[in-house]
């Protein structure tokens, strides 16, 4: 599972196989909003949850927000929460959509969980480089 932490949302991505990953939903960021990731993370099996953090050349206190959310997060589920740099994911995932032919005012409402997937994607890309 991956999360692309926003302030005023939260994009979730999921793999099945661990190969490809897909869009899943988009949760206000209101509310014990720990809690209720951490359901859907136990409702979906992950075993691994995948935050994008961005990643930049000087720390400030936005980076450190990402942090605490993970290890809230972590604390949470008792499941391995990985930090994974969610550079151009947004960006990425506008492209991707656009590209598909969806509506502006739909591909918005949707861009947090297909940005998800572009953070869990690369992710997911990278474990199976690193593997003999």
């Amino acid at each position: 599972m991956a999360i692309d932490y926003g302030t005023r949302r939260i994009g979730v991505a999921v793999s099945d196989s661990g190969v490809l990953a897909s869009p899943h939903s988009v949760v206000p960021n209101e509310g014990d909003v720990i809690e209720r990731l951490a359901k859907l993370a136990s409702e979906l099996g992950a075993d691994t949850i995948v935050v994008g953090i961005p990643r930049r050349q000087f720390h400030d206190s936005r980076e450190q927000t990402f942090r605490d959310f993970a290890e809230s997060l972590r604390q949470k589920t008792c499941k391995e929460v990985v930090l994974w740099n969610e550079e151009l994911s947004t960006a990425d995932a506008a492209d991707r959509l656009r590209a598909s032919g969806r509506k502006r005012r739909e591909a918005q409402r949707d861009i947090d969980m297909y940005a998800a997937a572009v953070i869990l994607q690369s992710y997911l890309d990278e474990i199976r480089r690193r593997q003999p």
